[in-house]
């Protein structure tokens, strides 16, 4: 059962799908973001941010919300207005059925006194998060074709790197590797990481069921590296070392390995939780802007930046 105490996290956690309306791919005044094209109404989310106020979800000294809290709602709305794109695009939207089980489990009795809007934004932010969980995976085929395609976009990423206190060192390795230089090699040669001597760069991790992997999910990325080094490793070509790329480290060189030798992990990877990690490479890679007003959208985080 959903209890009143836990609304403002179900906000976080689904799409808005009330107050849109089609607009520029750059906000408007009247809009609070862009979302695929789609606007989010500054109006409607503003309202909903009082709202949560008036039920004691969200703490507002002197009728002001602090921009941390404001920030995580918006981009909460945005990755999950990005979700029924995402699962209109794989022949999945949320169905009337999935609405009506998320509403008959609203137990508390201050849900009532939200506005419709509310409700339905309450609903239809849970049902969408179900549906993105229970997604299947797609064929080996279609994970082949999207990680040839943008690695990023199956939500995984299998990287190696070579990290220097040296602009100049990081580009004397990049020439070394376009002339055919052996990555692993020149790793624990040049790189200042500890590890490098032994895992040639390599950053490997475990996929949700907590099986051994090449590979990381983009999540984890996203939530607990540099943003510089992710938006590194985002852009970088599978098979083509890229860079330098600087960051709170040094200079990094970045090699997204190509399908053919990570194929086996990517396809375990993405099919461990496959929902949860396309929806995440979905949202990093769609066209997504925000009103200056509230901060600017980082897709090396998945979130709203301060300005």
């Amino acid at each position: 059962m959903t209890r009143i105490s836990t609304l403002r996290t179900s906000l976080l956690a689904g799409a808005l799908l009330i107050g849109l309306t089609a607009c520029n791919t750059v906000p408007k005044a009247s809009t609070a973001a862009t979302v695929n094209g789609v606007s989010i109404s500054k109006d409607s989310f503003e309202g909903f941010i009082n709202e949560f106020s008036q039920i004691g979800q969200l703490n507002m000294p002197e009728g002001i919300a602090a921009g941390d809290d404001v920030r995580s709602i918006l981009t909460a709305i945005i990755k999950e207005n990005d979700y029924k794109v995402f699962l209109e695009s794989v022949g999945k939207p949320v169905t009337a059925a999935q609405k009506k089980k998320v509403a008959e489990g609203i137990a508390d009795e201050k849900f009532k006194t939200l506005t419709p809007e509310l409700q339905n934004l309450i609903i239809n932010l849970n049902a969408e998060t179900a549906a993105v969980q229970e997604l299947g995976a797609p064929s080996d085929a279609d994970i082949k074709k999207m990680y040839e395609k943008n690695p990023s976009l199956t939500g995984v990423m299998c990287v190696s790197h070579i990290v220097t206190k040296e602009k100049s060192t990081a580009t004397k390795v990049l020439a070394e590797l376009n002339k055919g230089g052996d990555f692993a090699k020149l790793a624990a040669k040049y790189s200042t990481e500890a590890a490098a001597k032994k895992s040639g760069g390599r950053i490997s991790g475990n996929d949700p069921k907590g099986v051994a992997s090449r590979c990381m999910s983009l999540l984890d990325y996203q939530a607990n590296f540099d943003p510089l080094f992710t938006a590194g490793a985002i852009a970088a070509k599978a098979g083509t070392p890229y860079g330098p790329v600087q960051s709170s480290f040094g200079y990094h060189i970045i090699l997204v390995a190509p399908f053919a030798e990570v194929a086996k992990d990517v396809v375990a990877f993405v099919k461990s939780a496959p929902g949860p990690l396309l929806a995440t490479g979905h949202v990093t890679n769609s066209p997504i802007f925000v009103d200056p007003a509230y901060g600017r959208w980082n897709p090396a985080t998945a979130s709203i930046a301060a300005k």
